[in-house]
């Protein structure tokens, strides 16, 4: 009972210096740092470009950090903004660094919001009352919609199996797990598709197109390719071509994230089918901290936001190409913050087709 008082008490106080700081740093211009896990990647630039929007529109300094696919360079690039005393952090806590970088953050008296790699507990809780939300994916939901649309392009062999290869995202991450869990429901409805073999892309082009390389000369009966990402499977495509295999006729590619490139592979034919948007979170987590730290809070029962997808087909990309021009929707930073607009809508939004 005596621990259990200790630790509320030890939580109000945490709560109450985050206040004091926060009203200090809500007559001030804010500087907020970001820090991604690579900008070797299509979709991380997609992140920033959007988060910068953001920056222009609130007035924040937009502090960038790249942690260059490492993870001493994730605690490297978190310790570097605890230093410039920036008043938010937003990171995606890739390899383990989610408790490291709160804890961090928490000593500094710095609000965070986590994106896209769900840790295994949850936002404002008394160990991290710093961790004010969680936004990212429905990883698992989009595995598997990649899955069912892959399945049911591929021819079946003489013995009625259908051979894919599979090419995962950076192992151990929550991102990589969870669409690796879609892809494993989607198998076990499935028991006519067989996997040839796995190997891990890092989520990142070249390494997927070297794994694959590897991986299509000792099975070349795959039909399919599950790969777990954008830059995963531009890989994929450029290892099929030089292979001189056509996509989307000799193998069928799905993937997720709908980057540019990968939206030009669906318009192409090379790439069967995209699902993602999820780009967009840290935009959102941007108006989100940002209201924080103004003193419009984030309220508990909206403190973990799981994103639904955009699917994206060849006969998809005109109403693609309609709605979102240049790729992106329309998204006005102010009338979704509730310090400019008092009754803002949610700072999240699905992406939807209008018709």
């Amino acid at each position: 009972m005596l621990a259990s008082k200790r630790q509320s008490l030890k939580y109000l106080l945490s709560l109450s210096m985050l206040s004091l700081t926060m009203n200090v740093r809500a007559q001030q211009k804010l500087k907020i740092g970001v820090v991604v896990p690579t900008l070797d990647a299509q979709f991380w630039n997609s992140y920033v470009d959007f988060m910068k929007q953001g920056a222009t529109q609130l007035g924040v300094d937009l502090v960038v950090l790249n942690a260059d696919n490492k993870p001493d360079g994730m605690v490297r690039s978190l310790e570097d903004l605890v230093g410039q005393h920036v008043d938010g952090i937003i990171f995606t806590p890739y390899w383990a660094t989610a408790v490291p970088g709160l804890t961090l953050a928490k000593n500094a008296g710095i609000p965070v919001i986590l994106t896209d790699s769900y840790p295994d507990f949850s936002p404002q809780t008394a160990r991290f009352p710093n961790y004010i939300a969680f936004i990212g994916p429905s990883d698992e939901d989009a595995g598997y919609a990649m899955a069912i649309k892959l399945f049911s392009a591929i021819p079946a062999g003489a013995n009625g199996k259908k051979v894919i290869g599979v090419v995962n995202g950076t192992a151990g991450t929550s991102v990589a797990i969870d669409r690796r869990k879609g892809l494993g429901r989607a198998l076990k409805e499935h028991p006519e598709v067989e996997v040839a073999g796995e190997v891990d892309g890092n989520f990142v082009r070249d390494t997927s197109q070297t794994a694959f390389e590897s991986l299509y000369q000792g099975h070349p009966d795959i039909k399919g390719v599950w790969a777990a990402n954008g830059g995963t499977a531009t890989g994929v495509l450029a290892a099929l071509k030089n292979a001189n295999k056509q996509p989307g006729k000799d193998v069928f590619v799905v993937a997720m994230d709908l980057n540019p490139e990968n939206v030009q592979a669906v318009k192409r034919g090379d790439l069967l089918f995209d699902i993602g948007g999820h780009w967009l979170q840290g935009g959102f987590a941007l108006v989100m901290l940002f209201d924080q730290l103004k003193g419009k809070p984030v309220a508990k029962q909206s403190d973990t936001v799981k994103l639904h997808l955009l699917p994206l087909t060849r006969e998809l990309v005109p109403q693609f190409e309609k709605d979102f021009p240049n790729g992106i929707p329309p998204y006005d930073f102010k009338k979704h913050s509730r310090f400019y607009t008092p009754d803002a809508p949610a700072a999240t939004f699905e992406m939807k087709y209008s018709s």
